[in-house]
């Protein structure tokens, strides 16, 4: 059968002669491969060393962020937290955020907030008592890397993951812009009002039993999130020295001067009401949305 397909296209060739035209194949159009797995799973494969990877301590970012933890298998201390943002920044939302990172460690550090050296828009802190974090930009999205223990890692080690992950093929994660439970809702007006706009990011949770609420805009972001009685009992002892006071929230709250609130549950429980950055934690506020949330927590 192919021999004699061969010779019936040799003996059509005189018969179309030389007025015919060959048409030609629109080339097909090629894609990036879709992105699959959180940040710590795209670049495990590509670090040196073994790591394994699982759930950090959860941080409060702006806007509100999806994050993973590296932990090398040959020192465990050795961790590395990864966050990318639930949406994009535009470049002046992305300069408010690195104004609003510089203040927030004012007076902390010696060292002071400098260019990433990561492509533009980048930011970080070295300080020599405490662990290094870098900002990138990478899609309009923020990824926000961090040493988890002091000494156990470098900021030139983050800019060298950092510039892994910005080389990955494909897209970034997708990532939805609401995650929510219903007992959070309660709490979306007051937090509204206290990040002084609408919601556009969500990131609600249960886990163990224990409930945290996000709300966030792209700059700004509130949280009510569980807390320890350690936590708990140093506000309240800050009374005494005047940076905090008792507010009528549960079954007992206590409120820094600064805006952060923690109070107990009639069932034991501790909570813990912030927001990021510093400018959102208006005392009258803050207190609004520990009352308006409080019954979730019963």
């Amino acid at each position: 059968m192919r021999g004699r397909a061969v010779i019936a296209t040799i003996l059509l060739i005189p018969l179309v002669g030389c007025s015919a035209t060959t048409k030609q194949t629109e080339p097909t159009p090629t894609t990036a491969p879709a992105a699959e797995g959180n940040l710590c799973e795209r670049v495990q494969s590509k670090l040196a060393g073994t790591w394994t990877i699982g759930t950090p301590e959860p941080r409060l970012y702006a806007p509100l962020s999806d994050a993973c933890l590296l932990t090398d298998t040959a020192q465990k201390a050795h961790q590395i937290q990864i966050a990318l943002s639930a949406t994009p920044v535009t470049d002046a939302q992305s300069a408010a955020l690195r104004q609003s990172d510089a203040a927030s460690v004012a007076g902390l550090y010696a060292a002071k907030v400098i260019d990433g050296g990561v492509g533009t828009g980048s930011w970080a802190l070295n300080p020599a008592a405490a662990a290094p974090w870098l900002v990138v930009r990478s899609g309009g999205r923020l990824i926000r890397l961090r040493v988890v223990n002091d000494g156990a890692g470098t900021l030139d080690e983050l800019r060298s993951i950092a510039r892994t992950i910005t080389e990955l093929p494909g897209e970034l994660p997708s990532a939805p812009a609401m995650v929510t439970r219903p007992e959070c809702s309660r709490g979306t007006a007051a937090a509204e009002r206290m990040l002084g706009s609408r919601t556009v990011l969500r990131r609600d949770a249960l886990v163990d039993g224990h409930l945290t609420c996000r709300w966030g805009t792209a700059t700004r972001s509130a949280a009510v999130r569980p807390s320890s009685v350690l936590d708990f009992n140093q506000i309240k002892d800050g009374a005494s020295a005047g940076w905090a006071r008792r507010v009528n929230v549960g079954a007992e709250g206590w409120q820094q001067s600064n805006g952060i609130l923690l109070f107990r549950t009639k069932n034991g429980a501790y909570l813990e009401v912030t927001g990021t950055p510093g400018s959102v934690l208006r005392t009258a506020s803050v207190l609004a949305l520990a009352q308006a949330i409080a019954p979730a927590y019963r």
